[in-house]
Parts: structure tokens; C-alpha cells; sequence
């Protein structure tokens, strides 16, 4: 057995505590409470025993276990099925950074970024997309779709600045990529295409290189800029440093080379296009025979349980205040 979402089961790091501080104040106001009474006041205040109320915690205990288990969506089964792809399911990951403004590129970086997108999505026939636009944050800005004119006015206006918090946090917009394909539903081949200019000085290759293995992606990256560099124009005006030195930005050639060997990315290289590479990665892939596990999702047995349980907690109770109004 296997959970779709098992960090669900993690809620119970919340409501366990809190329970058990919540008993441990009840039982201590109750025994403050008894001590006012003499030990033959007692039995007649306190009409049912102790027992009883551990009867109901623990009732409550497994009532709350049940529904987190029943949230994380447990699956059954794991059979082994032959099947064909049926499709790729693309997640580009676009760089917005400032940087993306500098012109080493014929143009701006983000212009030519643009251009072999706009290739890609008219090449594509039956494919889904989805577009993660990212800077120091990222955002799915269109989850998969096979719209491509939707697409295509979407990629159109994207524009370095659109998000706010600058830098290149490339792992969080690839952890976003990756969560996009897998909850996708389908057995497409899923592929994840990078467009950026900068580094991730933050992003933990062995973890992601695990990531990406896992959940069976492909990684393609596409470096824009040179080692040389190009100063980062917005508008008409050059982009100074804190001591008014115009920025440079350089490629880093070493963070990609890096992105290759450990990721095993395929870097499609100057005077190649994205449209290109697809081209070839779906001749690879096409027809070929793959075994996948069908699970059997069970959430209802471990709900089915807590509602019975549910309604022995309340009826215990409603017997419990009829013996005590009595």
C-alpha cells in the first residue's frame, strides 16, 4: 500500500499534540474540581468512571487517525500493466530575472527565449504545455493545456520584472515543474525544458537529480547569454551596480556544465531550437513499451470507518448525559 499525498498523514503531528495538552488540562481542572467534594460527594457527583472517559478519547484518537489517513488517499494494488506513451507533457520553465534584459543574444535574452517558444508551439500537435514563468519566486502561470493559441498569447507577454522578487530560484520553479507532470494523470513521456541565463547558487543537484529520476522526466535546458556577457539594458538606460558601475551579466558556464552531468540534462546548444530537440525526443520515445502500476484508490474504507466511528462516539455520549441527568 502506497499514499498519493502522504504528507497529509503529517497532520497528525498537529492534532496529537494538541489533544494530549488539551487532556492533560482537563483532567488536571477536573481533579481541582474534586477536590472540594469529600470522597462520598464524589460518587455522587461523579456519575460515570474514568473508563468511560478513555473510552471516548480513544474513540476520538482513532476517529482522527482515520480521516488523515483517509486525506493522504491510500492505494491498493500496484499491478504491473504494458503500455505506449500517449503524448509528451512539456513544463517550460522560463527565466523573467532583470538579467534576461541583457542583449548578447541579438537582442534581448528574453526576446529569443520568446522566439523558439513561439516555434515550439507551432510545431506541436497533440502535446500539452504548461508555462512556469520564475525570477526569485516562480508560478504556474498555465498548467498543462493543448491550447496553444492561448499559449502563445500568454508567452507573447512574458517580460523580465513580472515577478517581483528578483534572482533565480530555478529549484523551486523545477520542484513546480515537477509537480505538474506527475499530477497530470496520463502516461505521457513528461519532459521539462529550462530557458535562463543564471545560476541557482541554492539548488541541491543530488536532491533534484532524485527527483527527476523518480517520476521518470526528461531534462532539457537551453543556456541564453555568453561568457562574455552584456550589460542589462531596461529602457534606455544601463542597469548600475550600488557603486554605479553598469552590470554585466555573464553566463555561467559551469552551473549549466553542472546541470548536464549530474541532472543528465540535454543542452540544446546555440543555433539549435527547442522545436528541433522535441522533433528528435519524440522519434526516441515514440511506441516504445513501458510497465506502469495501476493502483486501486481506497480513501473510502478508512473514511467509511471513521463515520462509523463517528456515530458511536456521539451515541456513547448521548447515552453517557442521559445517565448523568438521571
Amino acid at each position: 500500500m502506497k499514499f498519493y499525498d502522504w504528507r497529509y498523514l503529517l497532520s497528525i503531528l498537529v492534532w496529537f499534540p494538541v489533544i494530549m495538552i488539551w487532556m492533560a488540562y482537563a483532567s488536571k481542572k477536573r481533579g481541582e474540581f474534586l477536590t472540594a467534594f469529600s470522597k462520598a460527594q464524589i460518587e455522587k457527583v461523579q456519575k460515570f468512571s474514568i473508563r468511560k472517559i478513555w473510552y471516548r478519547r480513544m474513540l476520538m484518537f482513532l476517529l482522527l487517525a482515520l480521516l488523515s489517513i483517509s486525506a493522504a488517499r491510500p492505494l491498493i494494488g500496484g499491478e504491473e500493466v504494458s503500455t505506449k506513451s500517449d503524448g509528451i507533457d512539456i513544463a517550460v520553465v522560463f527565466d523573467v530575472s532583470i538579467s534576461m534584459y541583457a542583449e548578447d543574444e541579438n537582442g534581448p535574452r528574453y526576446e529569443k527565449g520568446k522566439r523558439l517558444m513561439l516555434d515550439v508551439l507551432s510545431s506541436l500537435n497533440g502535446d500539452r504545455v504548461a508555462l512556469i514563468p520564475f525570477a526569485g519566486a516562480a508560478f504556474l502561470q498555465m498548467p498543462l493545456t493543448d491550447d496553444y493559441e492561448t499559449l502563445s498569447t500568454v508567452v507573447s507577454v512574458l517580460e523580465p520584472g513580472m515577478i517581483e522578487k528578483q534572482g533565480t530560484s530555478l529549484g523551486t520553479a523545477m520542484d513546480l515543474a515537477i509537480s505538474t507532470l506527475t499530477g497530470s494523470g496520463t502516461e505521457s513521456d513528461r519532459l521539462i525544458v529550462v530557458i535562463s541565463d543564471g545560476e541557482d547558487p541554492e539548488l541541491d543537484f543530488e536532491s533534484m537529480s532524485r527527483k527527476i529520476k523518480d517520476n521518470g522526466i526528461h531534462l532539457a535546458i537551453l543556456p541564453l547569454g555568453t561568457a562574455e556577457g552584456a550589460p542589462v539594458k531596461i529602457g534606455d538606460s544601463y542597469l548600475k551596480d550600488s557603486s554605479d558601475n553598469t552590470v554585466i551579466s555573464r553566463l555561467d558556464k559551469d552551473f549549466f556544465e553542472k546541470c548536464v552531468s549530474i541532472l543528465n540534462a540535454f543542452e540544446i546548444k546555440k543555433g539549435e531550437t527547442i522545436s528541433s530537440y522535441i522533433k528528435d525526443f519524440r522519434k526516441s520515445v515514440k511506441n516504445e513499451d513501458r510497465t506502469v502500476h495501476i493502483y486501486t484508490e481506497k480513501f473510502q474504507i478508512p473514511l467509511l470507518f471513521a463515520v462509523v466511528i463517528y456515530f458511536v462516539f456521539m451515541a456513547l455520549s448521548m447515552n453517557w448525559r442521559k445517565q448523568w441527568e438521571k
